[in-house]
C-alpha cells in the first residue's frame, strides 16, 4: 500500500511538472528515478519478511512464500490508467533532445515487469528508431538493450515479430556509419539470441540483406561487424539449412562474364566466411576440394587479366585478394590445401599481381608454406611428404624472382609487412638453393626475364644464388630509399640466418650498393645532413649495420678483401665516367650538353622524391598499407 500510495503520488507530482524548463525538468528526472526504483522493489521487501521469519521446520509456509513471490513477480506500484498516463509521459520524454539515464532506467524497469499495453508496444518502436537514429552512443546502446529483452520476453504473433525483425534488418543500410554500427550490433544479438527454429526461420531474411550492405558498405567497421554477424548465424544454423545457403553462394561463383564480377567475388568473400565459422560443413563430402577448384579458377581468371594489363582498374584484384584470403582460412584449418600444385603454380604468379594487398596476402600464404618444409630435403616437416618445390622443378627460382619483382616495385607501394615476409621467404629460398640447386636449372634458364645485366642469363644456369644476389644488388643501385632498406635487410637476414662464411663467395656484390649508400651520404652537404636527422634517421646507418654484420658472419680478412675490391673497381669506375665526359665535351659538344641537362633533370627528380619521403615519414600522405 505505501508502495502503491508513493508512486501515485509521484506520477501526480510528474503531471503537474509539464514544462521544460530545466528545474522542473530535474523534478521530472527525479520522479523518473522514483517510480524505476519501486518498481524494482516491488514486494521485494514483503517477501525478504516472510522468507526472514519463517522457521526452518516449515516447509509449507516456504512453499507458500514462494508461490506468492511468483504471483507477485510482475507487480507495479501503478493501476492501469496510471500506467497508462506513465507510458505516454515517456513518449515524450525518450524523443526530447536531451536524454537522461533515469527515462531509460524507467523504461528498463517496466520492460523488466512484462506490462502488457498497447501504448508500451508503441513505446518499443520508438525505442528502435532511437537505437539508429539518437546521436548519443550511451542512448543507442541502451535502446538496443531495451528492445532486445522486449523481443525475447514479450508476447507478439507472428506477423508482430516478423515486421520489428525487418526494421531492424533495414536499419543496416542507414545513412550514418554511427547509426549503422548499433544497427549491425542489434541484429547481431538478434542472431545469437533467438531461438534456433525461428532464426532458420528468418535465416533468408537475414542472409540476403547482410550479404549486400557487407559487399556495398564503405565503412570498414561496418564491414567487419557485417562479416561477424554473417559469422554468428552461420555458426547457429542447422546444416541442412546451411547447405541451402551455401548453395545459394557456389551458384554465384559458376557466373560467367563482366557481369559476373561482382557475384563472383562476393562468393570469394563469403566462402571464406563459412569456413571460419563451420569447419565441420566444410569436412563433409567434397567441399573442400570443390572449394579449391572454385578459388584456383579465380585466381587463373585473374592472372590472365594480369599478363595482358599491368594495372587492374577499379575493383576488379579484389577477386583475387578474396580468393587468396580464403585461400589463407583454408589452408590453416585444412593443411592439405597446398597438395594441388596448379594451385601452387597460381599462387606464385600472384606474388607479382599489380596491386599490393594482393601481394601482401599471397606472399603472407607462401611465408606460411615455406616454414612448414625443409629447405635441406624440399620436403614437409610433418609426414615427410614432397612439396611442391620438391615436384615442379624451377619453382624455388620463381618465387624469387617473384619476390624481387615486389622488392623493385615502386616507394608508394612498398608496404613494411611485404617487405618482411619477402625477406623471410628469400631467407628460407636462398638455403633451399644451396641445398637444392637442380630444383633451380630446369626452368631457371627458359622462364628468368632478360635483365639489365647481361650476363645473368649464363649466371642462373650455373649457380642460382649468385643470380639471386645479382638481382638483389641491381634493385639496390638505384636511388630508392625504400628498395634499398628492403635489399639490405635481406642481406641481412641472408647472413644471420646461413652457416658463417655461407655468405662470403658474394661479399662484393653485397657491399657494392652498401658502399654505394655510405658513399653518396658521407658526399652531402654538412647542413643538409644535419637537417635530415632532425626529419629522419641518417640513410647510411642501416648500410653500416648490414656491413658489420657481414664482416662478424663472414670473418673480418675476407670482408676487407671483398671491401677494398669493391672500393677499387667504384674508383676506376669513377675515373672512366670522367675521362669520358672530358672526351666528349671536346669532340661532341651538342651531347655533352643533352648530358647535363639529363643530370640536372635527374637531380630536380631526385630532390623531389627525397622531400615525398620526408612527409610520408611525417604521415603527410596518410598510412601506409
Amino acid at each position: 500500500k505505501c508502495s502503491r500510495k508513493l508512486g501515485s503520488s509521484t506520477l501526480n507530482l510528474l503531471t503537474i511538472t509539464g514544462a521544460t524548463s530545466s528545474a522542473q525538468n530535474e523534478i521530472k528526472q527525479s520522479c523518473f528515478k522514483m517510480l524505476g526504483l519501486l518498481m524494482s522493489l516491488e514486494h521485494r521487501h514483503d517477501h525478504c519478511d516472510r522468507d526472514t521469519g519463517m522457521n526452518d521446520s516449515s516447509v509449507d509456509n516456504k512453499s507458500d512464500c514462494t508461490n506468492q513471490g511468483r504471483r507477485q513477480k510482475y507487480a507495479l506500484p501503478l493501476d492501469e490508467s496510471q500506467m497508462k498516463a506513465l507510458i505516454l509521459l515517456l513518449h515524450s520524454a525518450v524523443v526530447d533532445s536531451v536524454h537522461h539515464n533515469a527515462t531509460f532506467s524507467l523504461i528498463k524497469a517496466i520492460t523488466s515487469k512484462r506490462h502488457l499495453s498497447p501504448e508500451f508496444y508503441d513505446l518499443m518502436e520508438i525505442i528502435l528508431k532511437l537505437s539508429v537514429q539518437s546521436q548519443k552512443a550511451t542512448v543507442r546502446q541502451q535502446s538496443c538493450q531495451i528492445f532486445m529483452q522486449f523481443l525475447i520476453d514479450y508476447p507478439m504473433g507472428k506477423q508482430r515479430i516478423e515486421e520489428h525483425l525487418k526494421q531492424i534488418v533495414l536499419n543496416i543500410k542507414y545513412e550514418y556509419e554511427e547509426g549503422r554500427v548499433s544497427a549491425i550490433g542489434l541484429l547481431t544479438t538478434v542472431t545469437q539470441k533467438l531461438p534456433i527454429p525461428m532464426l532458420e526461420e528468418q535465416a533468408h531474411l537475414f542472409f540476403l540483406p547482410l550479404v549486400l550492405q557487407l559487399v556495398n558498405d564503405d565503412s570498414k567497421e561496418c564491414r567487419e561487424l557485417l562479416a561477424e554477424c554473417v559469422s554468428f548465424m552461420l555458426n547457429r544454423l542447422s546444416v541442412d539449412k546451411l547447405q541451402s545457403l551455401y548453395d545459394y553462394v557456389t551458384r554465384w561463383s559458376a557466373g560467367k562474364g563482366q557481369e559476373a564480377l561482382s557475384l563472383k567475388r562476393t562468393s570469394a568473400q563469403l566462402f571464406g566466411i563459412f569456413v571460419d565459422a563451420r569447419q565441420d560443413f566444410m569436412k563433409r563430402g567434397n567441399n573442400v576440394t570443390d572449394l579449391v577448384s572454385i578459388l584456383h579458377r579465380f585466381l587463373e581468371h585473374d592472372m590472365e587479366k594480369t599478363h595482358h594489363h599491368t594495372f587492374h582498374e577499379g575493383n576488379e584484384w579484389e577477386l583475387s585478394y578474396f580468393s587468396l584470403i580464403c585461400i589463407e582460412k583454408l589452408n590453416s584449418h585444412f593443411p592439405l590445401t597446398f597438395q594441388d600444385f596448379e594451385l601452387c603454380i597460381t599462387l606464385v604468379k600472384s606474388l607479382s599481381h599489380s596491386h599490393p594487398w594482393v601481394r601482401q596476402v599471397s606472399s603472407r600464404i607462401m611465408v606460411t608454406y615455406v616454414s612448414e618444409i625443409d629447405p635441406t630435403t624440399l620436403k614437409t616437416k610433418k609426414g615427410g611428404s614432397a612439396s611442391f618445390f620438391a615436384e615442379i622443378s624451377g619453382s624455388i627460382y620463381d618465387v624469387s624472382r617473384n619476390l624481387c619483382r615486389q622488392l623493385n616495385s615502386d616507394n608508394g607501394q612498398q608496404a613494411e609487412a611485404i617487405v618482411m615476409q619477402a625477406v623471410k621467404t628469400l631467407t628460407w629460398i636462398i638455403k633451399a638453393m644451396h641445398h637444392n640447386p637442380q630444383s633451380c636449372f630446369a626452368e631457371c634458364k627458359d622462364n628468368d626475364e632478360p635483365s639489365d645485366n647481361g650476363e645473368e642469363e649464363e649466371i642462373v644456369s650455373k649457380n642460382p644464388i649468385l643470380s639471386l644476389i645479382v638481382k638483389l644488388s641491381n634493385i639496390a643501385k638505384n636511388r630508392y630509399k625504400d628498395r634499398r632498406e628492403a635489399v639490405f635487410k635481406c642481406f641481412a637476414s641472408f647472413a644471420t640466418s646461413c652457416d658463417e662464411g655461407f655468405m662470403t663467395p658474394y661479399l662484393e656484390l653485397m657491399i657494392e650498393p652498401l658502399h654505394r649508400v655510405i658513399t653518396e651520404a658521407l658526399s652531402e652537404v654538412d647542413e643538409l645532413r644535419k637537417k635530415r636527422r632532425q626529419l629522419e634517421s641518417d640513410p647510411a646507418d642501416l648500410a653500416n649495420d648490414v656491413m658489420q654484420i657481414l664482416e662478424d658472419r663472414c670473418g673480418t680478412d675476407e670482408f676487407l678483401k671483398a671491401y677494398a675490391t669493391v672500393k677499387t673497381k667504384a674508383r676506376e669506375k669513377r675515373d672512366t665516367r670522367k675521362r669520358e665526359a672530358a672526351a666528349e665535351a671536346v669532340h661532341d659538344p651538342q651531347a655533352a650538353a643533352m648530358r647535363k641537362l639529363q643530370k640536372h633533370d635527374r637531380e630536380r627528380k631526385r630532390k623531389k622524391r627525397r622531400v615525398e619521403e620526408r612527409k610520408r615519414m611525417r604521415g603527410a600522405f596518410g598510412k601506409s598499407l
